[in-house]
């Protein structure tokens, strides 16, 4: 996961001097980041790009290993990245709209110490703090009298993600923390069209304490989130008779607690505390992963697949709370989610149903996932309970297809996973 952010223009905001190995790192952020684009026109476009990026409490370094990194945002910290693009054409003279992105980006505390087909580099420990933050990354085009090719709307909102080659043990507490409290992030992109559009893609993605490491977590590490709020939206509407939507695929993603460990966990920790802790206390509402089209008579054709073959997913809503992959388990694990709401939905809604209403090539996804662990190995640890695995709460995973005339290749996949161990 933590890759998507290498081919966003956050690798060159910060850019730190020579350091030696080593090193103690302290960051603490309390402020107010807003970063705006607007355009409004009414005519034509045509290669149009809007970005708004967001960043606070930023490592990024290829040349060595730190010792202690401490991140912290506290008292309110908000970050919002908006784009707006309306345009509006005439009767006469239809607007047209041709490859046009929007992305929206914030971050809040990342680290990297990756190093892009190398070794990388090594920390003893870190934390990762925030509380009371709020994250708004929002996408919007309205097109009026016009149509539209090849749109792209990215939204994206992260805190707390760290990459690194070994964790190593510094710390009689725990080495690796990430905990989040009081937040939210608010995912969204938004397109309204009214003579049809060929080529959209919206992707909407919320991600609360991620982190990988890809050799060894030597020391004890522990991710936390309480009463935060994950919403990803994505909604396209274009309901004029006779207009038709091509080539759609919309994903809505949240995500809270993720570790990914590529060799061994500590073979030797506490009696009392689990190696490897993850911790979800939710709220109402907590993740909702929500997708929306509306169409007209044209109806919907969807991409079957893509270049490579594989089968593209029109509409996918994903949930996901305590993500757990080890190559190898050393010592224990704790899963623990309560109170937890999730809600993945997908809805194609058709308005003004005609003989053309139809949906081909169009597929729907919905799944939420709660406290799943994988791993190569497990240990066996005398008088020991090895894996803790606890969840209280509700999932809906839900797909809607309502409106349309004739259905082609069309598939619905609504999937809800509590407490899961597998082999990878």
């Amino acid at each position: 996961m933590t890759k998507f952010l290498t081919s966003t223009a956050l690798v060159t905001i910060l850019a730190l001097p020579a350091m030696a190995e080593q090193t103690d790192i302290s960051q603490t952020v309390d402020a107010l980041q807003e970063a705006l684009n607007t355009i409004d026109i009414s005519d034509d476009a045509t290669n149009v790009s809007q970005a708004g990026i967001n960043a606070a409490n930023i490592i990024s370094i290829d040349f060595g290993s730190l010792d202690d990194v401490d991140q912290f945002s506290e008292n309110g910290m908000i970050q919002d990245a908006i784009n707006d693009f309306e345009t509006q054409g005439t009767i006469g003279n239809n607007a047209i709209l041709t490859d046009v992105s929007q992305s929206g980006t914030n971050v809040l505390n990342s680290i990297d110490l990756t190093v892009e087909g190398g070794q990388g580099f090594d920390l003893n420990r870190l934390v990762q703090e925030i509380d009371n933050a709020d994250q708004t990354a929002t996408n919007d085009i309205d097109i009026l009298n016009g149509s539209s090719i090849g749109i792209d709307q990215g939204a994206t909102n992260v805190m707390n993600m760290a990459a690194m080659d070994d964790m190593l043990e510094d710390s009689a507490l725990n080495d690796l923390q990430q905990q989040i409290d009081d937040s939210s992030q608010v995912a969204g992109n938004e397109f309204d069209i009214d003579l049809g559009v060929d080529d959209i893609s919206q992707n909407a993605v919320n991600v609360m304490n991620l982190a990988e490491v890809e050799d060894d977590l030597k020391g004890d590490s522990f991710q936390y989130v309480q009463d935060s709020t994950q919403t990803a939206t994505n909604e396209a509407s274009d309901t004029t008779v006779g207009a038709s939507i091509n080539s759609l695929v919309q994903s809505a993603v949240n995500i809270a607690n993720s570790l990914d460990v590529g060799g061994a966990t500590t073979d030797g920790g506490s009696l009392e505390f689990a190696a490897i802790g993850q911790v979800y206390e939710g709220v109402s509402g907590g993740q909702l992963a929500d997708n929306y089209v509306q169409f007209s008579t044209g109806g919907v054709t969807g991409p079957a697949v893509d270049g490579d073959g594989e089968i593209i997913i029109d509409q996918s809503a994903l949930n996901a709370i305590n993500l757990a992959t080890v190559t190898n388990v050393g010592w224990t694990i704790s899963q623990s989610a309560v109170d937890v709401d999730q809600q993945s939905l997908n809805l194609a809604q058709g308005i003004g149903v005609g003989v053309n209403a139809d949906l081909t090539n169009f597929d729907q996804s919905a799944t939420n996932v709660g406290n799943i662990l994988s791993a190569g190995a497990l240990p066996d640890l005398v008088s020991m309970t090895e894996v803790t695995q606890t969840f209280a709460g509700d999932q809906l995973a839900q797909n809607g297809m309502f409106g349309a005339d004739d259905l082609t290749s069309v598939t619905q996949a609504a999937t809800n996973v509590i407490n899961s161990v597998s082999g990878l």
